[in-house]
């Protein structure tokens, strides 16, 4: 009897929190169909999808800004990763716990450097702005060192006795083997460039480069019902990659935590 009620209570326990996860999307959701006067209305989709073109363009430039971010980061952390994981040079060590100190700092500790630095640039108020401070980011280098260490020292050699070159023997052999590992490094990347707020409001000059994340803040509350929509539109790339790819996601990081 105590375990029927144990099982009972811990399974209201789950519902109870699954329903506290979800009760703000089925807020948004509901909130996007109701105009006042209207029972069901769909006019917020009809304005954000056809009527008004800001919306959408809006949501493909953040698509965009996003995925460069992803591309840049995936093929800096897969060399870096690789050099630390399989060559050994002066400094090594000391410039991987450099990198480790780097990873645990709080974003807002380098605004300032990455802005004097893109302002040297004159990158300032340009999409690059937003996309070159954010690919090169200590978790991937990490993620892709800790996998990379797991493909056997034999393996290279042979592929090395068989005439592979360095560049052969990285994306035909060790990649596929940390396929993994990528596409985590991959989908943390992109989740923390879909979600980037404080570096377009920093770097950014103009409200109209803002990506749509930024933008949705400041819609006026005469257009709360597009904001709803936005906000389901927001949801969908996440969602769908993490729908996806969720087991090579959660394969790369048990890989990494254990090496």
């Amino acid at each position: 009897m105590r375990k029927i009620l144990y099982q009972i209570g811990l399974n209201g326990l789950v519902w109870a929190v699954v329903f506290l996860c979800l009760a703000p999307f089925a807020v948004v959701l509901v909130k996007s169909f109701y105009q006042e006067g209207a029972s069901i209305s769909f006019q917020a989709y009809y304005e954000v999808f056809l009527a008004s073109p800001q919306y959408l363009f809006r949501f493909w430039r953040s698509l965009g800004i996003a995925l460069g971010i992803v591309i840049g980061q995936v093929f800096v952390s897969i060399f870096a990763g690789y050099g630390f994981a399989k060559y050994h040079f002066p400094g090594k060590n000391g410039i991987f716990f450099a990198l480790m100190i780097f990873m645990v700092l709080p974003l807002q500790v380098t605004l300032v450097p990455n802005y004097i630095i893109l302002d040297w640039m004159h990158l300032l108020g340009t999409t690059q702005a937003l996309i070159l401070p954010s690919i090169f980011i200590p978790l991937g280098t990490f993620l892709m060192r800790q996998s990379f260490q797991a493909v056997s020292e034999e393996v290279i050699e042979a592929a090395c006795l068989d005439g592979c070159g360095v560049f052969r023997v990285l994306f035909q052999i060790a990649v596929p083997m940390c396929k993994g590992a990528v596409v985590c490094v991959g989908l943390l990347s992109f989740l923390n460039a879909w979600n980037m707020v404080e570096q377009p409001i920093t770097y950014l000059k103009s409200f109209e480069k803002y990506p749509i994340a930024v933008a949705l803040v400041f819609v006026s509350s005469n257009h709360i019902m597009q904001q709803f929509v936005c906000c389901l539109l927001v949801l969908l790339p996440p969602l769908f990659l993490f729908s996806c790819f969720h087991k090579e996601m959660v394969d790369g990081i048990v890989l990494g935590e254990e090496k």
